[in-house]
Formats: structure tokens, sequence, C-alpha cells
């Protein structure tokens, strides 16, 4: 049976993966020489302190979310659904940084999703 908080389960898992490709972001941009003054760091990453600041943002939207769905559905079966990240930040670390997909990511993708499918009960 359909649950309209799984809706509210997915939005969670994604926004999480939103706010780590931030959080990447942030870091390429990251500027900290040794020698630097406090003031002299947050000026020069101002750019990415708000990044950081929009990935927190995403969290405290997730977080909202998913206290939202856990009203419904068991807290074992959407605890499963956190999985999906480990699927949806390495495709975007491919993506987006050009970084490497493990060697079995396929095969590991594919037990991700059967075990959501087993737990779930679909």
């Amino acid at each position: 049976m359909f649950n309209i908080n799984y809706i509210f389960i997915i939005f969670a898992v994604s926004i999480i993966a939103a706010g780590q490709i931030t959080f990447k972001f942030a870091a390429q941009s990251l500027r900290i020489l040794p020698s630097q003054s406090l003031l002299a760091l947050l000026r020069d990453n101002a750019w990415p302190f708000s990044l950081v600041a929009l990935a927190l943002f995403f969290y405290l939207l997730s977080t909202l979310a998913w206290v939202h769905a856990l009203r419904t559905v068991p807290l074992s079966v959407a605890f499963m659904f956190n999985s999906l990240a480990f699927i949806v930040v390495p495709v975007a670390g491919f993506m987006l940084f050009g970084e490497p997909i493990p060697r079995f990511f396929l095969p590991g993708i594919t037990l991700i999703i059967a075990g959501i499918v087993l737990v779930a009960g679909w």
C-alpha cells in the first residue's frame, strides 16, 4: 500500500545527497593558508562558507521531511532508504567531479535496491 510519507523519505534522502554534494563544492573552493588571520580566512572564503551554510540548510529541510515521514512509516523500514544516498552521491561525484566509480559499484547498487525492496515489503 502506498504511503505519501515515502515521498517525504525520498525527499529527505535526496536533500541529504544534495547537501553532501554542496559540501564537496565548498571543500574544493576553500582556501586556507597557515599564516592567514581569522578575518582574512573569513573574507577569502565567503563563497565556500556560504556553500556550507546552504548544505546545512539542506540538512534542516531533510530532517523536517524525515521527522514528518516517521509519523507513519516504521523506522526499521524508513532507515533502509538512507542507503539510496550511497548510490546518488557516488554517481554525482563521478558526474560533477570526475571521481572514479568503485569497481563493484553496479553489483552494490543492485544489492542496495534489493535490500530496500525486501525490507519495505514490496
